[in-house]
């Protein structure tokens, strides 16, 4: 393997700031039907370490700040756990948002394989990134191309040879600037309150980020109301991001504020900057390539569905077009984050940042069947307990079905609660298909 060596880029060096607290951890759960070998899915897994300068390297903090290196970084770890029942994928998907990589040669991801007791049966594959080195699809195409070749290694095809690439520069330095609109060049503290009111959040007790816990609920939609509701979207001329935005703001409106007849809710919406990248960035490519945009969204008792839903579709588009996440990512004050500015983010409002926010990696197109094995349900979030939002989705489409990750922070929002406002978001959603 090639030898790597980089300073950490801005929004890098955050993630690995909140990440050495012990926040914003990525955790991505493959459920696998068919008999899994330990020893293929280790041999997939060297190959394709060997594949991504990304998966090669540990954070070295050196005197002039964090760098990614890749001498003396090890394999990437497979624990192997025999299965006990069949959520328990769920607690050890929980257990791993809140564990730490090591910092010293150890690479910044990691793998679980909970081996099920029948041959036949369902077992899960747990993978545990660090987010400086990842983002949504990344995760995806790792989950795929670790079963594409765990089939081949199973039936004794030949692997192509890998000749290595260049660890990619940071973002900030390979996304197209000329996008960003003068607006945006704004500082933002020059903009009047007016133009960005206090959202209401979601916070039933307080507490210091030591005591919180991310907890996680997983549900999945149907192969008819995903089709229904792609369909629908098309013709209200929104999209299915913007229709699961809508179902969030509105279910969660009816739990958490259903005795206010208007408020400002807070919408955060993840945003892959591959395409604004020069050259752009390959689906194939591991690395963070993700931005975030923040919108307020009015709600009243007369609020439609579907005119939210364009609403949300709308905003998001117009910040783009605006080069807002780009700028988010490019901005100087990034320069100056460090532990104790984080640590004091966190406590204030328990380190909510939007009422809601959701990371959509859309549709995920793969194989029906990876030889033996056939993938049935994916899942993915994100550690929210240091910073994040009060409620938060995951969303991923493959075989066309809608596998849905729901996130909240204990006790910031109990457990009951959070079945409530999930119940409510899928009742939504279903009722504006009607």
């Amino acid at each position: 393997m090639n030898l790597y060596k980089r300073k950490l880029g801005l929004i890098e060096n955050l993630f690995h700031i909140i990440h050495d607290l012990g926040g914003m951890i990525d955790v991505n759960v493959a459920r696998v039907e068919g008999k899994v070998s330990a020893n293929i899915l280790q041999k997939a897994l060297n190959c394709l370490q060997k594949r991504h300068p990304m998966l090669q390297v540990h954070i070295a903090k050196l005197a002039d700040g964090a760098y990614f290196q890749s001498e003396d970084t090890t394999e990437i770890p497979l624990r192997v756990i025999d299965k006990q029942d069949e959520n328990q994928w769920l607690e050890i998907a929980e257990s791993e948002l809140h564990q730490k990589f090591d910092i010293d040669s150890s690479p910044l991801c990691r793998v679980i394989f909970l081996r099920s007791s029948i041959d036949d049966g369902t077992s899960e594959i747990v993978v545990t990134f660090h987010h400086a080195i990842t983002d949504g699809t990344s995760c995806m195409n790792f989950i795929n191309k670790l079963l594409s070749y765990y089939q081949k290694i199973a039936t004794g095809e030949n692997i192509e040879e890998f000749t290595g690439t260049e660890l990619l520069p940071p973002l900030e330095e390979m996304v197209n600037r000329s996008l960003i609109s003068q607006n945006n060049l704004e500082k933002p503290e020059q903009k009047s309150a007016s133009e960005s009111p206090n959202p209401q959040l979601i916070i039933e007790q307080e507490v210091p980020p030591s005591q919180r816990r991310t907890r996680l609920v997983n549900r999945i939609l149907s192969k008819d109301i995903t089709r229904r509701l792609k369909e629908r979207c098309k013709q209200e001329q929104t999209t299915v991001h913007g229709g699961l935005c809508a179902a969030m703001l509105l279910g969660t409106t009816k739990i958490a504020f259903n005795d206010k007849k208007s408020l400002s809710l807070s919408c955060g919406s993840n945003v892959s900057l591959r395409k604004s990248c020069q050259p752009e960035v390959k689906s194939e490519s591991i690395g963070c390539f993700i931005s975030i945009v923040e919108e307020i969204h009015t709600i009243k008792e007369n609020t439609e569905f579907w005119d939210l839903a364009r609403e949300c579709k709308s905003k998001i588009t117009n910040s783009i077009s605006l080069g807002t996440p780009i700028a988010r990512i490019c901005s100087d004050r990034l320069q100056y984050v460090n532990e104790d500015i984080i640590t004091q983010l966190s406590n204030q409002n328990t380190g909510r940042k939007n009422t809601i926010e959701i990371s959509n990696c859309g549709r995920f197109n793969i194989p029906d069947n990876y030889g033996e094995l056939k993938l049935k349900e994916l899942y993915f979030a994100t550690g929210q307990h240091w910073i994040g939002g009060c409620f938060w989705l995951g969303a991923v489409t493959f075989h066309e079905q809608l596998f849905c990750t729901f996130s909240h922070v204990v006790p910031l929002v109990s457990s009951n609660t959070a079945e409530l406002l999930l119940d409510s978001v899928i009742n939504t959603l279903e009722t504006g298909l009607k």
